[in-house]
């Protein structure tokens, strides 16, 4: 219990101090998504190896890796792979995993909380609840204004202001 504590610690320690040695993105449509690195699949998930990434990620041992670690990196595999039922729940743990969290700042625990909303909102997208997404971006947001967090947010906005934008001009149009 107490490596694990440490490793996450000292994972979070090295996402402050370096801009992209803490999480990986994967691209999901031009949004982004967090996986914490040296967490067991995370190379498979990187490389769009999805399932592989899913199965490292469900073999690890636990004493190899934090379950909020393990939770992000299966919210993105399951997200990516199209598994969308296993992607919620995933992706709801690792969200409710961060107020568990005792060994980690403050300011960790809302960096830490803002990933897997801004997670959990690409999930969203997927299952086209676009007002959910867009409620966890900008909670994620106003948590941390991480590059991730902001491009989200700013992306999902600009997306739907161009859609009210067409129907304001088809309804126009109309008349």
């Amino acid at each position: 219990m107490k490596a694990r504590s440490i490793k996450l610690g000292s994972t979070l320690a090295l996402m402050l101090m370096a801009s992209g040695s803490f999480f990986a993105s994967a691209n999901t449509n031009g949004y982004k998504m967090v996986i914490i690195e040296d967490t067991p699949g995370v190379a498979a998930l990187q490389a769009g190896k999805f399932d592989q990434g899913i199965n490292e990620t469900l073999d690890s041992n636990s004493a190899e890796v934090d379950n909020f670690s393990r939770q992000m990196s299966l919210c993105v595999g399951f997200t990516k792979s199209n598994q969308l039922q296993q992607a919620e729940q995933a992706c709801n743990s690792a969200v409710a995993l961060v107020q568990q969290v005792t060994h980690v700042s403050a300011g960790d625990k809302r960096e830490m909380r803002a990933h897997a909303l801004s997670n959990r909102g690409v999930l969203r997208l997927s299952q086209n609840n676009n007002l959910a997404a867009l409620a966890d971006f900008k909670r994620a947001a106003e948590l941390s204004r991480s590059e991730v967090s902001v491009h989200n947010l700013q992306r999902l906005e600009l997306a739907l202001n161009k859609a009210n934008n067409g129907l304001d001009l088809a309804m126009t149009t109309a008349e």
